[in-house]
């Protein structure tokens, strides 16, 4: 009798983490593959779209192209911007028998899908900005309440291996992106006649294969217009500051190189549009392979580590290092470098980079809301690139544009250095 007490704390606590560990693995590796998908579903036409654009402008005003690819990107970025934390935080107070996240999923995709395919028929400027700016706003209202799913379904010691999988759906969107653009150059509004339609299919793939609980019996605050807006206000956090700070200036050092590669290619290396359109599809197949090796390592290794900020910080300085080629020399070979060691350095920051946003969020109560603020980082630099190259390339060139692109990842990494609440 005496025995009992004895033997069963030994047994019954191993079997039970024994099968809790199992049922998270298990969760992860059906959900990990939906989240490939949809992250592959909505940035395909995105990333294939600014290239795809770019070159109806082109057409539209050679001489403006420039200022008219800042003059739309800013505005919708702002419009994104915006979005993406007012639908956050209403998918944070939804309540319906489909759960708080996936009916917004399905209705922004569908409507972001329709919007992008409508600028395949505009004629001019003006057109196209209005059709950006319902596409960027319909895009966020799929994006917030997705990016909520990671913190929302996901344990902590799986993080790594969500953000791997969040991650590669990312890459091959933005390697093929290369690709789609590159064969649809000569045609641009084809390109965007099919493109959008992977969105459509993320959308209906979320909703379906990962469907949410019904929380229409979860209790919710009276809706008043103040606290509405209230609620919208970043967390006085910090650590979020600095998370905020450094993504954002990780990103941008790669935008201010990738939303104007057909340019650099054209105006910076001289070569011909046939063969630039060659370049960035060959250049998507170098990030594609040199990113997928980063990511397959890095999210899982951030997990058996249990540590994410050093990996973001080697991610972020290795992207910098890899505009330097670019900045000394105008040739091809400079081209296919930094789409190497670029592709290198964002493969293992965006397979840690979404466990380490998940972790240094303040208040789980509003998590959709404050990754929103947080995805401003991703949003933001298609307002600065843009400016940026407005400002720096007529006056000082393209190699000092890529002086900042570098400048921009160093000072990302050191962002992310002090942050506490993560290791």
């Amino acid at each position: 009798m005496s025995d009992l007490p004895l033997s069963a704390p030994t047994v019954v606590p191993e079997a039970a983490r024994t099968a809790s560990e199992a049922s998270q693995a298990s969760r992860i590796h059906r959900l990990g593959p939906v989240l490939l998908l949809a992250h592959f579903g909505w940035l395909l036409p995105a990333a294939a779209g600014a290239t795809l654009i770019q070159a109806l402008l082109s057409r539209l005003d050679g001489h403006a192209k420039l200022a008219d690819y800042a003059a739309l990107s800013g505005i919708g970025a702002v419009a994104a911007m915006l979005a993406n934390i007012v639908f956050g935080t209403l998918s944070d107070h939804t309540r319906s028998r489909f759960g708080r996240r996936n009916p917004w999923i399905l209705g922004g995709g569908l409507v972001a899908a329709a919007s992008l395919g409508a600028m395949s028929l505009a004629h001019g400027f003006a057109a196209l900005v209005a059709e950006w700016l319902v596409f960027q706003i319909a895009l966020n209202a799929f994006l917030g309440p997705l990016i909520a799913i990671l913190p929302d379904r996901v344990s902590r010691a799986d993080l790594g291996k969500a953000s791997s999988y969040v991650g590669a759906g990312q890459l091959l969107a933005q390697s093929l992106g290369g690709v789609v653009a590159g064969f649809f150059l000569a045609v641009p509004a084809s390109g965007l006649r099919w493109v959008p339609w992977t969105l459509a299919g993320a959308a209906v793939l979320v909703f379906f294969l990962a469907p949410e609980r019904s929380n229409r019996d979860q209790p919710r605050e009276p809706f008043s217009p103040a606290r509405f807006l209230t609620s919208l206000l970043p967390p006085p956090d910090a650590d979020f500051a600095r998370a905020l700070a450094g993504r954002f200036l990780g990103i941008l050092s790669l935008a201010i190189v990738l939303l104007y590669q057909l340019y650099t290619l054209t105006d910076y290396l001289h070569l011909a549009t046939p063969a630039a359109g060659r370049a960035i599809a060959t250049g998507g197949l170098v990030t594609a392979i040199a990113s997928g090796a980063a990511i397959a390592v890095s999210g899982p290794l951030s997990d058996r580590w249990g540590r994410r900020k050093a990996l973001v910080i080697a991610a972020s300085l290795v992207m910098g290092a890899a505009v330097l080629p670019l900045a000394l020399t105008p040739s091809l070979w400079a081209y296919y470098a930094f789409m190497a060691v670029g592709g290198l350095g964002y493969g293992a920051y965006i397979a840690v980079d979404q466990a380490l946003m998940a972790e240094v969020l303040p208040d789980h109560a509003h998590r959709a809301k404050d990754l929103g603020i947080l995805n401003l980082a991703n949003t933001a630099p298609q307002i600065a690139a843009p400016l940026i190259a407005l400002a720096v390339v007529p006056a000082f060139g393209f190699r000092a544009l890529f002086a900042v692109a570098a400048l921009s990842a160093v000072v990302g990494a050191l962002c992310i250095g002090p942050i506490r609440r993560v290791r």
